[in-house]
Parts: C-alpha cells; sequence; structure tokens
C-alpha cells in the first residue's frame, strides 16, 4: 500500500501536467494546436517519440509475455529493431511530402495518393487503433492502482481519463509534447529503479541465444513480424513526423528514441525473467506491477507507481489526441460536416465524447494481452499494406482498398471464431495479402483511375 509521501507525489505529478497543459494553450491557431507549428527540434521530438511508445503495451504488455514465453518475446523487439530502421528511411519520404501538403494525419496519406474511399477506410482503422490503445492504457493505470491502493479500479479510470482530458482541452499537441517531457524524466527513473531490482535481486536471469527457439515457430513469426510492422502504421508516430522542424532533427529523434526504446525493451526482458523465477503462478496481466510489489522495497515500491502511472498516461494522452484529430480531421472536415476554422472547438467536443467512450469501455473490458494482440494485429496489417505502397506506389486502388477492408475482417472474424491470441497477426496479414491479391484480379477486369501522384516521395 502507498504511504501519505506517494500519494503527494502522485498528486504533484498530475498538477504539474494540468499547470503545463493550460499554459500552453493559450494564442494557438490551427497548426499548433494541430501539430506544434511543424518546428518540433531534436530533444522535443525525441522525448515525445519515446515516452508515447512507452505505455501499456510495452510496460504491462511486454512484461506478461516475458513471463509467459520467456526468452521468446524478445522476438518483438527483433522485429522492432527492423522495423524502426525500414521506418526511418521511409519517414524520410513521408516527411517530404507531408510538409508540402500540409499533412496532420496518417489517413491524408491515403487521401492524397489513393482518393477518399481509401482515406475514409484508413480513418476507420486509426480511430480504432488509436482508440483501442486508450482503452487499454486506462486499463493498465487502473489494474496498477488498483494493486497498490485502496482506490478501486472504476474510480481509477474515471480520475486518469479526467485528467488528460483536462489538460488535452487547455493545449492540444503542444501540452501532449511538454508533458512528454516530463513523463520521459519518469520513464528513466523507472529505469534506474528495474537496474536496482536487477542488481539487488538474488535470481540472476540467465540469457542464452538457445531460449530465443523455445517457443513455437508460430509465435516466432508472430512475434517478429508485430514488431516490424507496427511503426509503419503507427498513427501517433506519423504525427510526430510532420511535427518536426526537419529532416536533421528528423534523423536525430528517430535514432536516440529508438536507441532508448531498445534498451528499456531488453531491461523489460530481464525484469519479467527475474519476476518469472521468483514469483510464479501470478497473472500475466500484472506481473510487472507485482513483481515491483513484491521484490522492491516498500519506499521506491510507491515510486514506481508514481512512474510506472505517468508512463501510461503519456501514452494514453496521445492515443486520444491522435484519435481525436483523426475523427476531427479526417471524417467531420472532409465530408463538410465542421469547417476550418472551427476545427479546435470540434475537436475538443470530440474528445469529451471519445473519452467518455473510452473510460466506459475501461470499466468492461480488463484483459490487457488479449486486448494488446487484437489492436497489434490491427496495425501490423495495415503497416504491411503500407510498405506494400511504399515499394510500389503504382499499386491499384482496387488492391488498397480490398486490402484495408480486409485488415478489418482479417483481425474481427478470427478473434470473434477462434479467440484472441498471438495467432491473431497471421490471420491479419494473410487477410491483407488475399484482399491486394483480389485487388489485381478486380482491377485486371475493371481498371481504377489513375492516381493523380505516382509516388510517395
Amino acid at each position: 500500500m502507498l504511504g501519505l509521501t506517494d500519494y503527494l507525489i502522485i498528486a504533484g505529478y498530475f498538477l504539474i501536467i494540468l499547470i503545463v497543459g493550460g499554459l500552453t494553450g493559450r494564442k494557438q491557431g490551427k497548426e499548433e494546436f494541430l501539430i506544434s507549428g511543424r518546428k518540433l527540434k531534436s530533444f522535443q521530438a525525441t522525448t515525445t517519440i519515446f515516452s508515447s511508445r512507452i505505455g501499456a503495451a510495452i510496460l504491462l504488455t511486454y512484461t506478461a509475455l516475458v513471463y509467459l514465453y520467456g526468452m521468446g518475446a524478445l522476438w518483438y523487439f527483433i522485429g522492432s529493431v527492423f522495423g524502426l530502421i525500414i521506418f526511418y528511411f521511409f519517414g524520410i519520404g513521408i516527411k517530404k511530402i507531408a510538409d508540402k501538403e500540409k499533412f496532420y494525419t496518417m489517413p491524408d496519406f491515403f487521401f492524397f495518393l489513393k482518393g477518399r474511399f481509401a482515406g475514409f477506410l484508413a480513418t476507420i482503422i486509426t480511430i480504432t487503433i488509436m482508440f483501442g490503445w486508450v482503452v487499454l492504457n486506462f486499463t493498465a493505470g487502473a489494474k496498477l492502482i488498483s494493486e497498490y491502493t485502496p482506490i478501486s479500479y472504476n474510480f481509477s479510470v474515471i480520475i486518469v481519463g479526467g485528467i488528460i482530458l483536462l489538460y488535452l482541452l487547455a493545449g492540444g499537441f503542444d501540452a501532449v509534447v511538454k508533458t512528454d517531457v516530463i513523463q520521459t524524466v519518469g520513464i528513466f527513473l523507472l529505469f534506474v529503479l528495474m537496474m536496482y531490482l536487477l542488481i539487488t535481486s538474488d535470481t540472476k536471469p540467465a540469457i542464452a541465444a538457445s531460449d530465443l527457439f523455445s517457443i513455437p515457430a508460430g509465435q516466432i513469426i508472430s512475434f517478429f513480424l508485430a514488431g516490424f510492422f507496427i511503426p509503419l502504421a503507427s498513427p501517433e508516430l506519423w504525427q510526430r513526423v510532420y511535427a518536426i522542424k526537419d529532416k536533421k532533427h528528423f534523423g536525430r529523434s528517430i535514432f536516440l528514441s529508438s536507441l532508448f526504446y531498445i534498451i528499456v525493451g531488453f531491461i523489460l526482458l530481464l525484469i519479467g525473467l527475474v519476476i518469472r523465477a521468483d514469483i510464479p503462478d501470478i497473472s500475466a496481466d500484472t506481473s510487472l506491477i507485482v513483481g515491483f510489489s513484491r521484490l522492491l522495497p516498500v519506499g521506491l515500491a510507491g515510486l514506481s507507481v508514481v512512474i510506472i502511472y505517468s508512463s501510461v498516461s503519456s501514452s494514453a494522452d496521445t492515443y486520444m489526441f491522435t484519435a481525436s484529430a483523426s475523427v476531427t480531421q479526417d471524417f467531420l472536415e472532409k465530408t463538410g460536416i465542421t469547417q476550418s476554422e472551427n476545427l479546435r472547438r470540434t475537436m475538443r467536443i470530440s474528445m469529451v465524447g471519445l473519452m467518455v467512450l473510452g473510460i466506459s469501455m475501461a470499466l468492461i473490458l480488463r484483459d490487457i494481452v488479449d486486448a494488446t494482440f487484437f489492436f497489434v494485429s490491427l496495425t501490423m496489417s495495415l503497416g504491411f499494406l503500407i510498405l506494400v505502397m511504399w515499394i510500389y506506389p503504382r499499386i491499384n486502388r482496387h488492391s488498397v482498398n480490398l486490402s484495408i477492408l480486409a485488415c478489418l475482417i482479417g483481425v474481427i472474424i478470427p478473434a470473434s471464431i477462434l479467440g484472441i491470441s498471438e495467432v491473431l497477426v497471421q490471420w491479419a496479414i494473410g487477410f491483407c495479402i488475399g484482399g491486394l491479391i483480389i485487388g489485381i484480379i478486380v482491377n485486371a477486369i475493371n481498371p481504377a483511375k489513375p492516381d493523380p501522384v505516382k509516388q510517395a516521395d
């Protein structure tokens, strides 16, 4: 259980980010509210990319996978290394065209290259993905607080959502970026705590290359593909690419944030192995939380709550803002329901609506690992399509449209019939490829209109 000091630290943290968010929101135009005026430099860009990626999906889900599969879970990070390298070269081209055409969201890429129908389909997936990660992070934060404190799971979800909503309404994307700087400090403190646990633990994790292949080949493929394709279809990462000032700052921030991300991932692997050995037979969902609670001294355990909570919040605010931007920019404005001059007000209204819905879903959905597999499958199947479009920008519109639809079908139907597991990743990729092939056949029978723009870079 937490003491008075721990509660004061949590309250102080939330007070600071509320003040930062409130001050940030003064005198902002559309560019500043949505994309920080496209002027982020290396430090801000590095911290916001890094902190947005270190949320519930990594801290809790990855540790849970290590708890379940041991060293085999490292295949996700092996895939991530290759995926981030590919994203660097891909991002350079996207940055160039985004600055010229004033992109704000990932679907803008589809609207520009493949037309309105593809853009609206990409919008549906973007909103679904981002909203899903919001719910996942709310669930993780609530489980964390309910594990350590007498505060109920339900009330914790409401607290997290309410505070995030307040500073997003005030400061927009600038508030996300500036609070991410604060939250990055917290993540590095978490890194220090993890190193302390590794050093002081009597159990030393045994690392053997042969253990990488101790899980079935299907799981290895699923973990690797998820890690590889997710960066290509992470809407929040695209938004940060748009917001970075120039190519030089883009290169630095991607390199540094990726390096920190990989280091934290490896340390989490070691932590997961220690917890797996020292505390068997606990829920994988909360293995990191329970591990810190039982293996760290009382004072440090309380500090870990504050830090993990801030990490979850830093991802939740990112995903909420990105989802709201896509609802407003990609749907309401492009369909004429709202006008550009009313965008800020409309986006704030959408934030409130999404937050209420997100809190409601978090009160219902409580399985972190299953939810992660579902949204990861949807994200990485879209990532596969984006890679195809990058390699072969002349791909016909029928293939793009049918592949996006297949992404949705390939996740929802197998999940409903067969249940959610790592195999869902393979189903999603298979359906995505099937959509591409069917589109080629359809285009041979009824050719699509040629694209006005022939390539993405």
